[in-house]
């Protein structure tokens, strides 16, 4: 079976990468070329994971537009997952083809340089970095001249068919005269005119259908009764005032959202450790160092903001509609009403901001989401440091991911109803803080932003960079893999002007 290919570029490089793929593909090879494999009506994520993870040979171009493109980041970055994941596969390749520096990220893997030796970069690529033996051009064959008899003219032959000729040309003559002269002959004759008789056209009548009268609905008149009292004076006792007691907010507490009703949880103020240390030898290096933060007080949803509750913001004039309306396997999902307690999707980073502020909350910050997932302890799960797949919506047996977990089954390809895993909850009683949707925050993203902090010092409320291409998201999806479903993995590449059909969100206030 050939190898499959997939390739990472800036629009900016396309021909560049035509020119690639088509050159591949005439040594056996299949693969992913964007312009190519993604159809109109497809969701542009879900066709580029699949086509990651279907890949043998993971190929990004570099030049100058591809390094500020946010689409080839999080293609990389989602490569480069995969590569961890799985063993080595797909097996990356990095190609220069405009003079640029590689991502740190890459440095460690030996890249082919195109720049100005397209012929023997690619021959490079074909037999040292896929093992391919190029096909040589087929051999065209070079015809040899005959040498040609001499010519000579057959004069004799020639006047013997000019003779023949001559007389065959006579004979048509001939016959064309007397043609002529009987033609004339027939037209002298005159015919009798026949008269052609048309049919006379009946109009049918058109039957009118009479139509039953409309009956007018007849309005029924209800007397109203009314009496006029004469108040009886009744003298009371002056009540004694009794003071309300103020309730204790603490772990437990809830209160019901004014504006979208959502159910909130409470979050008491107080220190918890922030990011993994390396203990977790799952942990990536932008979740290092572990760090100690203080947050004052603060409430989060309980649940993931729903179809239904969207909808809300959108009939009030105050939000945008998802755009698309589908689910990654579902063809009507928003809007429809069998899924109005499912996760809303498609929403970038604006729309949620605008839905939360909409409803009198706010994103969350990084920290705040990481505290109201796990706890003040560390904890790598919302509910203790093993991973259980019956507690959260993540890949199990029904997704297509080669990553997938054989031995869970939640009975969900796609997002499940919100709520849907109580043993899943955090310390706080927040649902579906791993799994599911991924959730916009309101930080922006640095991978080096936690070395800021040393292991001894205490952070307060912190709220992230200044600024940032990209914005965070936290909780991973349905189609994560295990690894990834730990509250302390940050999700980058997110553009905040950008939608996905696996990233919602969460609110606090």
């Amino acid at each position: 079976m050939p190898q499959k290919f997939f390739i990472t570029h800036s629009w900016k490089d396309i021909e560049f990468a035509r020119k690639l793929s088509k050159d591949l593909r005439a040594s056996g090879l299949n693969g992913f070329l964007d312009a190519h494999s993604v159809n109109p009506g497809d969701s542009i994520p879900s066709r580029i994971e699949r086509g990651l993870k279907e890949c043998d040979v993971y190929i990004p171009i570099f030049s100058p537009d591809a390094l500020k493109s946010d689409w080839c980041e999080w293609e990389i970055d989602m490569a480069i997952v995969m590569n961890r994941t799985r063993k080595g596969r797909p097996r990356i390749i990095p190609v220069i083809a405009k003079p640029c520096d590689v991502p740190d990220r890459l440095m460690h893997i030996l890249n082919i340089n195109f720049v100005g030796r397209y012929d023997d970069a690619l021959h490079d690529l074909l037999t040292k970095g896929l093992g391919i033996t190029p096909r040589a051009p087929a051999q065209t064959e070079l015809l040899t001249p005959r040498e040609l008899p001499a010519f000579h003219f057959p004069w004799r032959t020639a006047l013997t068919i000019a003779g023949v000729v001559g007389a065959l040309v006579l004979v048509v003559v001939i016959c064309f005269g007397l043609f002529s002269i009987l033609s004339n002959l027939v037209s002298s004759i005159a015919s009798a005119p026949t008269s052609t008789v048309v049919p006379a056209l009946t109009r049918t009548p058109t039957q009118a259908i009479a139509l039953p009268p409309t009956l007018l609905p007849t309005a029924t008149l209800v007397p109203t009764l009314s009496s006029t009292l004469t108040p009886t004076r009744v003298p009371t006792a002056t009540p004694t005032r009794t003071p309300t007691p103020t309730p204790t907010l603490g772990i437990g507490s809830i209160k019901i959202s004014s504006i979208d009703g959502a159910t909130m949880v409470y979050v008491p103020a107080g220190e918890f450790l922030m990011g993994s240390s390396d203990a977790d030898k799952d942990a990536y290096a932008d979740e290092k160092p572990q760090h100690t933060v203080y947050l004052d007080a603060f409430w989060i949803d309980k649940y993931e903001v729903t179809n239904a509750l969207y909808k809300k913001c959108v009939d009030a004039g105050k939000c945008k509609p998802p755009d698309p309306t589908s689910s990654n396997s579902r063809i009507s999902y928003y809007g429809a009403p069998r899924f109005e307690n499912y996760p809303v999707l498609n929403i970038s980073w604006n729309d949620a901001e605008a839905f939360c502020n909409w409803a009198g909350k706010r994103l969350p910050t990084e920290a705040q989401w990481e505290k109201s997932a796990r706890g003040t302890d560390g904890r790598i799960y919302p509910w203790g440091n093993n991973l259980d797949g019956t507690r959260l919506n993540f890949c199990d047996k029904n997704c297509f991911f080669d990553w997938k977990s054989e031995s869970v089954d939640d009975g969900y390809a796609d997002t499940s109803p919100v709520g849907n895993y109580p043993n899943g909850a955090s310390p706080y009683g927040a649902l579906d803080m791993l799994g599911n949707v991924w959730e916009w925050v309101s930080d922006w993203y640095d991978q080096g932003y936690y070395s800021v902090f040393q292991a001894s010092n205490i952070s307060r409320n912190p709220t992230g960079p200044s600024a940032g291409q990209f914005r965070v998201v936290r909780g991973g999806s349905w189609n994560i893999f295990p690894n990834h479903a730990r509250a302390a993995v940050r999700g980058s590449g997110y553009k905040p002007d950008y939608w996905f059909d696996i990233v919602g969100i969460r609110c606090a206030q």
